[in-house]
């Protein structure tokens, strides 16, 4: 079971990192090239509901007890 874990884990956070490398791409481009303050504006609200919905992922994350995902 402990190889499942990890396994499940592992896959987690590689999500996880496919997500920031996306959304700094995005954040890079807005910022990078937008010219104006407009696409700032919508970099930084990206960014907020960036941060948003990783600490609601990462706290969702936690509260699942992974041993009865595989039990059943």
């Amino acid at each position: 079971m402990p190889l499942l874990e990890i396994i499940f884990n592992v896959l987690v956070i590689g999500l996880l990192f496919v997500y920031w490398a996306v959304a700094f791409i995005i954040l890079y481009h807005l910022t990078r090239f937008g010219v104006g303050v407009q696409p700032k504006r919508f970099a930084a609200i990206f960014m907020l509901g960036s941060i948003i919905l990783f600490t609601v992922t990462i706290i969702l994350f936690m509260k699942i007890d992974i041993n009865l995902l595989i039990s059943q």
